[in-house]
């Protein structure tokens, strides 16, 4: 009996390490393996070990940096091609880049990986969780698919022509391929594409120019460069490219008609956003009933070229404006009379301290919070005098 209870005790102390143990994966134990390794100095992650390098690009997965991640993982592949983990840490890391020529390229990883460990097609379903609506109102999973998981399912037409060259390039350009390395056709051509697809035919025009200036008859690139000079109204210019295009692919002739009306289109949309918009100033309006009270005055100054704030505004003073036709300058400064004209807005100082500051104008504009007048002295010096209402 004694023993039964030892026993029950035992598994219930136990049982969640036991638990624990058994959810991991197989992936989930090869990873807390190296930790466990690396925490204690062992040898599996010693330096420059494929343990170590494991978990530095693990590291950056961890961290949501994908695309270290995927960098790092690459590396381990390219010296251990059936290293398992990293075979499928790659695929994921590129598939979390959201990069459809990403997803691509992980296919081939992701396929090697089921094949080394037919396990990890579990773990992938848990990894790649995100759900589309499909046209028939069912889920799928997105991300790519194992190869042989689809070989009874219909695939899209593979692109030819105009199409296959963009995909291959861009399909380069996401994952590193040679198509788009530094200094070559493919690269200039890419910059182009990415220009052209935005509409920006000038730009495009250049690094299609300087594609052509390393591989002088590509069929495709002449023909993007001659649409995007063409779209900019350089159409007899263009002309002896389009002409080396269709001959090196003549289904070139037959779509360029409709691809310059869209170009033409996508041209004219892009330099009406860049036009500056300007509104006129809001009219100024002089006149109207007179606001009594105190309008505490400011000169506005300017600092200078690059100076930070470009103006100050210096303190001169206040004056009172009573309705009775009076106005008095300070607390208990002189006093004095006025006249105005609430048609034009002008004011006339017919007496006192303003009278004697000989301002070449007056004139009160109402606002919808602070009345304003302006007391002009010349050209380039005036004072604003504010009332809050």
């Amino acid at each position: 009996m004694k023993r039964h209870v030892f026993l029950l005790g035992f598994l219930l102390l136990f049982a969640p390490l036991i638990f624990a143990q058994s959810s991991q994966d197989d992936l989930d134990a090869y990873v807390k393996r190296l930790k466990d390794s690396y925490a204690t100095g062992g040898s599996e992650t010693a330096f420059m070990s494929v343990g170590s390098d494991f978990l530095y690009a693990q590291g950056y997965f961890e961290a949501k940096n994908y695309s270290s991640a995927a960098d790092g993982f690459m590396r381990i592949v390219g010296a251990n091609k059936d290293h398992v983990f990293a075979n499928y840490q790659l695929a994921i890391a590129l598939i979390r880049q959201n990069d459809p020529y990403k997803a691509r390229q992980a296919e081939q990883y992701l396929d090697h990986a089921f094949k080394l460990n037919p396990s990890l097609k579990e773990r992938y379903a848990k990894d790649v969780p995100v759900q589309q609506t499909s046209s028939a109102g069912q889920t799928e999973k997105t991300g790519p698919k194992s190869t042989e998981n689809s070989k009874s399912e219909p695939t899209k037409a593979a692109p030819i022509g105009l199409e296959a060259y963009i995909d291959k390039l861009k399909y380069s350009f996401a994952t590193g391929g040679k198509e788009t390395q530094m200094l070559s056709a493919g690269q200039e051509a890419m910059a182009g594409i990415q220009y052209y697809e935005k509409g920006e035919y000038g730009s495009a025009e250049t690094r299609f120019n300087l594609s052509l200036a390393v591989d002088a008859v590509n069929p495709y690139v002449n023909y993007l460069k001659a649409v995007s000079m063409a779209a900019q109204g350089k159409e007899g210019a263009a002309k002896p490219f389009l002409q080396k295009a269709v001959a090196g692919d003549s289904s070139l002739q037959q779509r360029y008609a409709g691809d310059l009306s869209s170009a033409k289109a996508a041209w004219s949309k892009f330099n009406a956003a860049k036009e500056v918009k300007t509104t006129p100033a809001a009219k100024i309006t002089y006149g109207g009933p007179l606001l009594y009270g105190n309008y505490t005055c400011h000169q506005s100054v300017w600092n200078g070229p690059n100076a930070s704030p470009a103006y100050r505004f210096d303190y001169k003073g206040y004056f009172a404006l009573k309705k009775d036709g009076t106005y008095r300058w300070l607390d208990n400064g002189g006093t004095g009379k006025y006249r105005y004209n609430p048609k034009t807005g002008a004011i006339t100082w017919l007496s006192g301290p303003m009278k004697n500051n000989a301002p070449t104008s007056s004139r009160y504009q109402p606002g919808t919070k602070v009345a304003q007048v302006t007391v002009e002295f010349s050209k380039d010096y005036r004072w604003e005098c504010g009332c809050n209402k």
